[in-house]
């Protein structure tokens, strides 16, 4: 659908602008969705629907600097997202979770499984309770693996910054989970 939609773009340039803008930052994209919604196809729905609608707001689009245009697509993709995840009322996703954090070892004792779910969900709080800068940068840094470079012209900062600002959101997260851990 998304194809047939920018086919149908009649201004030239505004349809090579939105061609562009796909070519350049699906993968970006793509996987800013797919860490919200856990689903490889509602990730691509996600970005094509998010894509469709940048088609209305092509003027908008045109304002804007690259990397505030980034910055803006990211932002509208996650949202888009995240309004599929509301859409099933479902806030999170724990399918891949043993891919992501490593199957627990075959002679494990039945307590192990639920010591870990205990402190996932410990982690969650903690992550829930960072200032949104500070968990975007970490989940940017260490979930989605971008690195600094990338990080600073998403958030639109220096490299320095982006190093000072994870280091901070570390200590932070730290101290919200030994507070977490304690109560």
């Amino acid at each position: 659908m998304l194809a047939w939609a920018i086919a149908a773009i009649e201004n030239e340039s505004d349809r090579e602008l939105v061609e562009r803008l796909y070519a350049r930052n699906y993968a970006l994209l793509f996987q800013k969705a797919y860490s919200v919604v856990r689903n490889r196809q509602r990730a691509e729905d996600a970005v094509d629907s998010a894509m469709l609608k940048f088609i209305d707001r092509i003027g908008f689009l045109r304002t804007r600097n690259a990397v505030a245009l980034r910055s803006y697509l990211l932002t509208a993709v996650k949202n888009e997202a995240i309004s599929q995840l509301r859409g099933d009322k479902r806030l999170y996703s724990f399918d891949d979770l043993d891919e992501k954090l490593g199957a627990m070892p075959g002679g494990a004792a039945p307590d192990a499984g639920l010591l870990r779910e205990e402190r996932i969900a410990e982690v969650a709080e903690a992550l829930k309770r960072l200032p949104d800068r500070e968990r975007e940068a970490l989940r940017m840094k260490y979930y989605e693996g971008l690195p600094d470079a990338d990080i600073a012209q998403i958030l639109g900062t220096s490299h320095g910054a982006v190093r000072t600002l994870v280091y901070r959101a570390r200590k932070l997260l730290r101290e919200i989970m030994e507070e977490v851990c304690v109560q």
